[in-house]
């Protein structure tokens, strides 16, 4: 094998990643659906849980899609009474974006498929290697620059614009 070959083998550390993403979100996907969600819909979700009050274009930047795709997502969650644009006080033509109370059964079983499919992903792991495994994937992280949501910071401090 040639050094170019070796940045397609499926040894590597980024496709074993990728790959291992792929399945763990496509599982979720297809319980989530269960639910009566896409798999756009629970992951906007999710965004605005980690990130309430950020507007569409911060939760586009976190899932890595247009803010054409996220506001569709967001409008079909609105309409079903699970989120709710609220205007910023400090910029007249942005919404920030909330849960309402009424996604709490939603935000329950969402959190539940979740545990049963890490518990799946994990079994026969030890509490010692699962603890290992989320270490080394924080120092990986650390070595990489950081935070592995690149608008984290830009939705924790509620900045960013619609």
């Amino acid at each position: 094998m040639t050094g170019s070959d070796d940045i397609i083998d499926d040894r590597t550390l980024g496709i074993r990643i990728m790959k291992l993403s792929r399945v763990l979100r496509l599982r979720f996907d297809r319980r989530a659906a269960g639910v009566g969600l896409t798999s756009a819909q629970w992951r906007t979700i999710a965004s605005v849980r980690r990130f309430p009050g950020a507007t569409q274009r911060e939760i586009a930047a976190l899932l890595e899609v247009g803010e054409v795709t996220v506001g569709r997502s967001i409008d079909k969650l609105v309409e079903a009474g699970w989120l709710e644009r609220r205007a910023d006080p400090a910029d007249r033509r942005a919404y920030r974006i909330h849960l309402t109370d009424a996604i709490g059964p939603v935000t329950g079983a969402l959190t539940r498929l979740g545990i049963e499919e890490e518990a799946v992903a994990l079994a026969g792991f030890s509490a010692e290697e699962h603890a290992t495994l989320l270490a080394m994937l924080e120092r990986i992280a650390a070595n990489l620059g950081g935070d592995i949501d690149p608008a984290s910071a830009t939705c924790a401090a509620g900045g960013g614009d619609a």
